[in-house]
Order: structure tokens, then C-alpha cells, then sequence
């Protein structure tokens, strides 16, 4: 009895420094704070595409309320990070608002993903701008538009009923966005 105990404890012992031991490793360098590396950073953005850097606050929400259609006192944001989101109250109902801006991303991603998802698919310069207008199958007419702009930016406009003509206000969101002065 002793004897299982003591084999029990140290079979035990093995397996708890067996996990601990195969989920540590060391890491070679020394901790740097964010942008202090031998990397540049690409700055061109920030001066080819100023609006673009302010995230989810490149446009007012006034502006933002005045494009689907909304009373500025009307839209609230529901969340902030690499997604910026709103929702607004159209006369003829809410609209969900989504921004988004991938430094890294690119068009032909956002083109590839669309069609994968069977969207319907346009090419379109805006602002002068590379872009694509995508519809998916939604019997509210959402509409989104991605941009080949220091990575790729979209904005989505997806009503909650059917009647609003959601194109147009993401095509009018881009072009406030790609506006070249702040």
C-alpha cells in the first residue's frame, strides 16, 4: 500500500514536471517597446492617406449619421479596435456601420474572400483609388467596399430592412475616408 502511494506521488511529481518543463522555453534578445526596432515603420500612410490613421474616428459620427441617413443623436458606437462599429436609426430603420483597416491586408485578399463567399463583386476606383463594391446575397441590401489603401480599408453598410440603398452610403463613406486632407 505504502509502496503505491509513494509510486502514485512520484508518477505525479513526473507528470507535473513534465508540463511545466514542455511549455516553458527561453527566448533569445532583450524586450524592446514597439516601434523602437532596427525595422522601419511605414510612415508613407500617415502622409499619403492622413485620415486613415485616426482609426475609428476618421469621420464624426455626425457625418457618419448624416450618410445612412440618421439623426446624429441617433448612433451610438458598439465597438472599438481593429472593427470599428455603429449603429444608426434610419427613418426607415437601423443600420449596422462597420469600418475596417488592415495595414497589412490588401485588396486582392478582400477580392478573393468576397468571391469565395459567392458576394457579388465590382471593380471600382474611388477617390481615385483601387477598389471593390461587394453585395451579398441579403435580402436588406447590405454593401461593403474595400480600398487598396496603405493596406486595405472597407466600410460596411448593413440595414436592418429592406429599402436603403446601402452602396451608395459605403461608396460615400470610402470617399470621405480617402480624402487626402485631415
Amino acid at each position: 500500500m505504502r509502496a503505491r502511494r509513494l509510486a502514485t506521488g512520484v508518477a505525479a511529481a513526473m507528470s507535473a514536471l513534465v508540463v511545466l518543463t514542455g511549455c516553458t522555453q527561453t527566448v533569445q534578445g532583450t524586450a524592446a517597446k514597439s516601434g523602437s526596432g532596427d525595422v522601419p515603420r511605414n510612415n508613407d500612410s500617415q502622409r499619403q492617406y492622413p485620415n486613415l490613421l485616426k482609426e475609428c474616428d476618421v469621420l464624426t459620427e455626425d457625418i457618419l449619421a448624416e450618410t445612412v441617413g440618421a439623426d446624429p443623436l441617433d448612433i451610438q458606437s458598439t465597438f472599438v479596435g481593429a472593427v470599428c462599429r455603429w449603429q444608426a436609426a434610419n427613418p426607415a430603420g437601423l443600420v449596422d456601420i462597420t469600418r475596417f483597416w488592415f495595414e497589412q491586408g490588401s485588396l486582392d485578399n478582400e477580392r478573393q474572400i468576397a468571391s469565395e463567399l459567392n458576394y457579388q463583386v465590382e471593380s471600382q476606383r474611388i477617390a481615385g483609388i483601387d477598389s471593390i463594391v461587394m453585395r451579398p446575397d441579403d435580402p436588406n441590401g447590405a454593401c461593403g467596399v474595400a480600398s487598396d489603401a496603405a493596406g486595405v480599408v472597407g466600410w460596411w453598410v448593413n440595414p436592418q430592412s429592406p429599402g436603403i440603398d446601402a452602396c451608395s452610403m459605403a461608396i460615400k463613406l470610402m470617399e470621405l475616408t480617402l480624402a487626402t486632407r485631415a
